[in-house]
């Protein structure tokens, strides 16, 4: 799961404090002020090592100090710092030497640890590349990814704010880290508010004639919607690539949404005050071969045989293979295994194709776990009469091999023994205890006044 967290960088500070102690640049040549002459302090090339992400020309761009300023320095440690507060790099160092036909410099860092990507959620004004190449030329250290920590982010969306105010777009630029399930930061995303961003048309370049109507027919929840980049990918994953995989087309896949920004007459918003920015979205399609199933072998599963296990799946080898319906199928294998006590028994189906005979064959792997066994049954809602009434009627007893389809069938049996007087409502939680075992139930009753 994904989860915002807000950016906050007081760091300016902090890095002051540590660059001013921490760089102690080597200098070599003299620079009395009497023996050097003006023209000693301009700089005559600007050099960086180091670096495995950036040039040498990134780095100098970003210190701030071309080729052809005069500096001294001060300027020097200005620069290191200004690098440093970059988020960029982890270690930064300087050298500089003058001679009769200048200063030159060189910058020795280490790049930070982790970079993330970045991602630009509803930017429809601009194609993503050139939104990169815009930023990247006024922010040389900017090539797609981001530093965690630093000033970049920020300057980022400086950048962005910049280009939606030269565009005339309303909007204002926030950005937030998107945490993985860990609370690691895996990547920074930039979107516009204050602007609303609707979808008005749907395009499937690279579509079948057969697939096509089918795709148009999903698009159609889109039309009016809120346009964002998340928004596209789930419609990309959840509608679009299933179509195809249910019909054999098993590595289709589709390039990342295209969105381009159209005119509409004002009877299409149907709104007063600021019109939304419509936008007219491409899904680029690639079906690729269309297989079919050139067989099935089954391992790891001991305890329901294979002559069980088969009938189970439905496509027959020479049928259009549907990844859909395979997945659909396994969850009816596992199903099996847990009606007879393997709740945590897996199948990982690993398909094998052959591109010149358009056929996959499938090995499905088994993986059965331990037996589970019936544990505590607890009633919670409920007086002691119906709960003693309730406790009679459940099969299981501690021991059992635990059945994972018993306990939707029990509900509709306990719901014939309560109160017709009172709508009941009930929250069961099951909880697998893996040390012995055993599977416990906890149902929670709470009994409402019909209405």
């Amino acid at each position: 799961m994904r989860t915002y967290v807000s950016w906050f960088l007081p760091l300016g500070l902090l890095l002051s404090l540590m660059y001013s102690c921490a760089f102690s640049p080597a200098q070599t040549g003299s620079h009395h002020a009497g023996s050097t002459a003006p023209s000693s302090y301009k700089l005559v090339s600007v050099k960086a090592i180091g670096s495995k992400r950036f040039t040498q020309q990134e780095i100098a761009t970003a210190s701030g100090l071309p080729v052809g300023t005069v500096a001294h320095e001060e300027d020097f440690q200005k620069a290191a710092r200004q690098l440093g507060e970059s988020g960029a790099f982890s270690n930064i160092d300087y050298t500089y030497s003058y001679s009769g036909e200048g200063t030159e410099l060189q910058f020795k860092v280490t790049d930070a640890d982790k970079f993330v990507p970045v991602h630009f959620t509803d930017f429809v004004w601009f194609s993503e590349n050139d939104l990169i190449r815009k930023l990247h030329q006024r922010i040389p250290l900017f090539d797609g990814e981001l530093p965690i920590s630093g000033k970049l982010p920020a300057q980022v969306s400086d950048v962005l704010q910049a280009l939606l105010d030269e565009n005339g777009v309303p909007g204002q630029v926030q950005y937030a880290g998107m945490q993985d399930k860990n609370g690691k930061v895996e990547s920074i995303d930039y979107n516009v508010v204050g602007v609303s961003i609707r979808i008005h048309h749907a395009e499937f370049p690279g579509a079948g004639a057969a697939e096509l109507p089918l795709l148009q027919t999903a698009a159609e929840k889109l039309i009016g919607r809120e346009y964002s980049r998340p928004y596209m990918n789930n419609f990309t994953q959840g509608s679009i690539l299933p179509i195809y995989r249910e019909r054999g087309y098993l590595r289709a896949s589709c390039a990342p949404a295209e969105p381009k920004v159209v005119k509409v007459a004002p009877s299409e918003w149907n709104g007063n005050g600021q019109p939304p920015t419509f936008v007219d979205v491409t899904f680029p399609v690639t079906p690729g071969i269309r297989y079919k199933v050139a067989g099935w072998d089954w391992s790891g599963n001991k305890v329901i045989a294979t002559s069980e296990l088969q009938p189970l799946i439905q496509a027959k080898v020479g049928q259009i293979a549907n990844m859909e319906q395979l997945h659909d199928d396994l969850r009816i294998v596992q199903r099996l295994y847990g009606s007879r006590g393997y709740i945590l028994a897996g199948v990982k189906a690993n398909a094998e194709f052959d591109d010149n005979a358009e056929t996959v064959s499938y090995h499905l792997v088994v993986d059965e776990g331990s037996l589970f066994r019936m544990g505590d049954l607890e009633f919670r809602g409920l007086d002691n009469n119906l709960t003693a009434k309730l406790r009679a009627a459940w099969k299981l007893r501690p021991g059992d091999v635990y059945d994972v389809t018993y306990l939707q069938e029990y509900l509709a049996v306990a719901r014939k023994l309560l109160p017709a007087s009172l709508d009941w409502d009930v929250a069961s939680h099951v909880t697998a205890m893996a040390r012995d075992k055993t599977v416990d139930v906890d149902l929670q009753y709470t009994a409402k006044a019909p209405r």
